[in-house]
């Protein structure tokens, strides 16, 4: 404290205390302690072991392991009882399913990252705990043994395809066979085979090209310009060109036909429609106010109601969001409630919010639709945004 002098007489001026704000968690567990380093941890005297062990019950109350995970490893890397390749393989272990209790030894970690003065049992505890993760963590991830011989091999849905590509082919290929001995068979009954056979449009294209070389080749045999074909196909009367080329023709016609009626046909992609979890993954609410003893109900749960009831532990505000005459119930998208009634959804200012939400948590469907008509302070409309201080109080 710092004195002055005022005729003769020493006054000592007291220091202005600074405020701190607490946050609605923090008013139940206070804030986080703040270490000195002059703290006599050897002694572990009744004040040490307090502020400790407020250190850790802040941890575990505000933080998840995630969050204090860097925290940790810088720690642990500081008591030098880890090799490199160990410190690298704990940082998968620490966000790993091993079933290892580690909680209590992250946040003594926590704490003395923080510049809590840890003593020889804290720290000997903490490597105890991280050596049992890691001992775990590498008989989960120990590769199994190789068994002896090649492995079996597996066809790929790519060889699958190519399997019944080469079917398709071929029988149409049989069909061509008697054209090419002298029939006189010119339909080739392409589009009802591949209507019995249930061919996919993505094989269809793949077969006419197979059989567009084919006519490639005769009109260039026929044309008399190369002569290695003119040669082979010298035998070739005109009949026999005209013949070949008109079930060639027919088979690429059908091949278009059945593509088109498929791409008509072709039933579109149904879209799948998010899960409930997944629509309220990013909603931040308040889980529960310890001064109230309220507990917020599922986020899930407002998916599909007509009504929802919210409580702002900030502003001592109690609303009520109803759905709208379009969307019939409520939803939620990212942190904002969505297809509600903008003229409807009201809010109201508790004088007293202790009584007045005992009261509210106990009424019934019916009454509790008029209770804000019992609240005497102005009403102001609902914006749709939940935030980490609102109670998720009921659904309707």
């Amino acid at each position: 404290m710092a004195t002055k002098t005022a005729v003769g007489i020493k006054i000592t001026k007291k220091p202005k205390a600074q405020r701190v704000t607490l946050s609605s968690e923090e008013k139940l567990t206070g804030p986080e302690p703040e270490w000195t380093g002059e703290e006599t941890g050897s002694e572990l005297g009744q004040e040490y072991a307090s502020k400790l062990r407020d250190a850790m019950f802040y941890a575990n109350h505000h933080y998840t392991l995630k969050d204090i995970k860097k925290d940790v490893l810088k720690y642990v890397d500081k008591l030098g009882a880890f090799s490199k390749e160990e410190m690298r393989l704990l940082g998968g272990a620490y966000d790993s399913k091993t079933g290892v209790s580690i909680f209590t030894a992250s946040s003594m970690c926590r704490a003395g990252q923080r510049g809590a003065p840890l003593i020889e049992a804290h720290r000997e505890y903490i490597v105890k705990t991280f050596k049992d993760l890691l001992a775990t963590y590498k008989e989960i991830k120990a590769p199994e043994e190789k068994k002896d011989g090649p492995a079996p091999y597996k066809p790929t849905i790519q060889d699958r395809l190519n399997e019944k590509l080469s079917d398709y082919i071929g029988h149409i290929e049989g069909v061509y066979d008697e054209v090419i001995m002298g029939g006189k068979k010119v339909s080739p009954g392409t589009f009802d085979y591949f209507k019995i056979n249930e061919v996919p449009q993505m094989q269809v294209n793949k077969i006419a090209n197979h059989f567009q070389k084919y006519i490639a080749e005769l009109t260039e045999a026929q044309a008399g310009k190369d002569p290695q074909l003119k040669e082979g196909f010298s035998h070739y009367k005109a009949a026999d060109f005209k013949r070949h080329l008109e079930f060639l023709n027919a088979v690429i016609e059908d091949c278009d036909s059945y593509y088109k009626i498929k791409q008509v046909t072709r039933k579109p992609r149904a879209v799948k429609a998010p899960s409930k979890d997944k629509l309220v993954s990013k909603m931040k609410y308040l889980a529960e106010d310890k001064l109230l003893k309220i507990a917020s109900i599922r986020p899930v749960d407002i998916i599909g109601a007509t009504e929802l009831w919210v409580y702002n532990s900030r502003t001592r505000k109690l609303g009520r969001y109803v759905a709208d005459e379009y969307a019939k119930t409520l939803s939620v998208k990212g942190t904002t409630i969505i297809g509600h009634d903008e003229t409807k959804s009201i809010q109201k200012t508790l004088r007293k919010p202790s009584e007045q939400l005992k009261q509210f948590m106990n009424l019934g469907k019916v009454h509790i639709r008029k209770y804000l008509d019992t609240v005497k302070t102005t009403e102001t409309l609902m914006n749709g945004r939940i935030n980490a201080d609102t109670l998720l109080l009921k659904v309707l």
